[in-house]
């Protein structure tokens, strides 16, 4: 019996031109990017030939993504990095896991936040999430796309909502990278999050779009990579999958 595979929001099975590319840089480019030498500077021109295509994907600065390990760290990386005690947080109630159980530790560090539930379409309206907004509000996240849905929020009126308020604005686009289009220049998000498995790339790579401007906190402290955001030696054959 044939089966055929409808679990696409879930994962999606990597191309199998991915695959060869990833294969070919695993035998011949195994060079620590942070190193002089030759064989080091042969992986950090795969990385940066990576951001420059993601870059231009998503219409911004090259030096406005970094690559982490998923889109669940990218999400984590925001909420963690941006939220101090006594902000207040919106988010949505059908947000991914990967915020949703965050919330827990931002309270525990003193940071609260409102659930905004989705109207009968399941969207979120920018009037929804406006009346949650109190004088302390730092971030809002919504996702893009949801999961289980499929539906699209207005992400561009949300964001020029929160940024008339002068509220920073996040955006889970896991879903949403590779099938609709994503333009940092009409959507004024501040961080958008993204993952490669969702568009045929490899599992265990992710990233995260910071506009210019914008600060966070780093969540894994070491070494220099990526900006100083993210240290930790880079996934050469996974971001150049991606």
């Amino acid at each position: 019996m044939n089966r055929i595979y409808f679990d696409i929001s879930a994962t999606t099975p990597i191309d199998p031109q991915v695959a060869d590319f990833m294969h070919e840089l695993q035998k011949y480019t195994y060079g620590n990017p942070s190193s002089i030498h030759r064989e080091g500077q042969a992986a950090r021109v795969v990385i940066e030939k990576s951001r420059i295509q993601l870059a231009n994907a998503l219409h911004c600065l090259p030096e406005e993504i970094i690559f982490t390990s998923s889109g669940s760290e990218s999400n984590n990386m925001v909420l963690k990095g941006v939220l101090n005690k006594r902000d207040h947080f919106i988010t949505s109630s059908y947000e991914h896991p990967a915020v949703l159980k965050v919330l827990p530790f931002l309270q525990d560090n003193g940071i609260d936040f409102s659930l905004v539930k989705p109207d009968h379409n399941g969207i979120i309206k920018p009037e929804s999430v406006e009346k949650e907004i109190r004088t302390n509000t730092r971030l809002i996240s919504i996702m893009f796309v949801n999961n289980e849905l499929g539906t699209i929020n207005p992400i561009s009126e949300l964001c020029s909502m929160a940024k008339g308020k002068n509220i920073l604005f996040h955006s889970d686009a896991v879903q949403a990278l590779g099938k609709i289009p994503l333009d940092t220049e009409k959507s004024p998000v501040d961080f958008l999050s993204m993952s490669a498995h969702k568009l045929y790339g490899p599992k265990g790579v992710g990233a995260l779009f910071i506009r210019k401007g914008s600060k966070l906190e780093p969540l894994i402290y070491g070494g220099s990579q990526e900006a100083n955001l993210r240290a930790s030696t880079e996934n050469i054959a996974g971001i150049g999958g991606f």
